[in-house]
């Protein structure tokens, strides 16, 4: 990166615009980087590929006083870049044998499978419900094609709420107003469609994560650190569902949160808060730091063996829909402002097992290049894949 490009980073920080900043970007030779960032997600191109090793922060945890620097290592709230992790650990499952992509996993999720459909609503503003026929597969839940939707980005499913009486979920709050402590009790309400049949971001990540501890026993936390992280150098607790497990309070080592000012721009001191007893959501549960994340990202860039055999990564660059499904993730990203990141429109995308897929070559990004991102401002790219 160009001392131009930190400079301006630098002063965002200093003028309020943003909190903080961390940037990370690893390469191999003749390969674009991985760049995962709390602020950011466009790089200049090096022009000597394979010699990126790119690490780079300014601001501090928090906006309260006398907070100290921000790192690679300081715990964020991943969010939805929680999604990559838990879809490789489904992967190792697979890779193993102990679970198919395309088998029915209705039979682990009770609560999952109990769902109706959501078909409608009546005169009256009631919902009309009806019940669900197709299965619902691994590869649904992985690509978000299993109908499994968010109250807070759906209409439809906010408005079943309200006619319901179902509790809206107040994000960063103590359960119960967080929508609850667990994924049967956060993310209990209907299908949009039958799987398989469209697209809808949603809560498909945080029950194919209730998969890990019913198929293998395990604590999530656990499988997680022990088959993904530790392998590629990551510390105890560098990367967590529960940050306040590790011998310091949570408040100690989570970078604190910020909201913007409508009117003047700048941001200031969020408080927020968290249940430590919340189960492991597949989904968004994750804390953790940059540093630590690129690690696992630098691993698939590689294609090391290290967490998954080759063939088994391939399936997070390869693309993973029908074309009903397709057809509604690209009128959903015709306008992606809800999402986070980086993500040209006017072009066809597709969705892999990890994340939105650029299907085409389109500049500086080839077939194969993956992306996502976290909520709060997080995002991570990687042209690991071809296909």
């Amino acid at each position: 990166m160009t001392p131009e490009f930190e400079a301006r980073l630098k002063k965002a920080v200093e003028d309020g615009l943003i909190p903080n900043a961390v940037v990370l970007a690893k390469d191999k030779s003749g390969n674009p980087p991985i760049l995962p960032s709390s602020t950011c997600t466009h790089y200049n191109a090096n022009p000597h590929p394979g010699k990126i090793n790119y690490s780079f922060a300014a601001g501090t945890t928090s906006l309260q006083p006398n907070a100290p620097p921000i790192t690679p290592t300081t715990l964020l709230t991943m969010a939805s870049m929680t999604k990559l992790m838990t879809s490789i650990c489904l992967l190792l499952l697979v890779q193993e044998g102990t679970l198919a992509l395309d088998e029915d996993i209705t039979r682990y999720v009770p609560t999952l499978a109990a769902q109706p459909l959501l078909t409608g609503f009546d005169d009256a503003g009631q919902p009309i419900l009806a019940p669900r026929t197709q299965p619902v597969t691994l590869r649904h839940l992985l690509t978000h094609s299993a109908g499994t939707g968010y109250l807070f980005l759906d209409e439809r499913l906010n408005r079943w709420a309200k006619a319901t009486g179902h509790p809206l979920p107040v994000p960063l709050k103590h359960s119960p107003l967080s929508g609850g402590s667990s994924v049967d009790s956060r993310f209990n309400y209907p299908f949009l469609f039958e799987p398989g049949a469209g697209w809808v971001y949603g809560s498909g990540l945080d029950w194919a994560g209730r998969l890990i501890e019913k198929l293998t026993g395990a604590f999530f936390d656990d499988f997680l650190y022990e088959k993904v992280l530790a392998p590629v150098g990551v510390p105890r607790g560098g990367m967590t569902f529960h940050p306040g497990r590790f011998g310091q309070p949570a408040a100690d080592v989570l970078a604190g949160m910020s909201v913007r000012d409508g009117e003047t721009g700048k941001v200031g001191f969020m408080e927020t808060e968290m249940d430590n007893d919340n189960e492991a959501f597949g989904g968004e549960g994750l804390f953790g730091g940059m540093g630590e994340y690129i690690k696992v990202l630098h691993s698939l860039l590689m294609d090391d063996g290290k967490i998954l055999q080759p063939e088994t990564a391939r399936l997070l660059f390869e693309p993973q829909l029908e074309p009903a499904e397709k057809a509604a993730l690209n009128a959903a990203m015709s306008d992606p402002d809800w999402a986070v990141g980086h993500i040209p429109t006017g072009v066809e995308y597709d969705w892999s097992v990890g994340g939105l897929l650029t299907t085409h070559d389109v500049g500086h990004r080839k077939k194969g290049f993956v992306q996502w991102g976290g909520a709060f401002n997080l995002s991570w790219v990687s042209a690991a894949g071809s296909f």
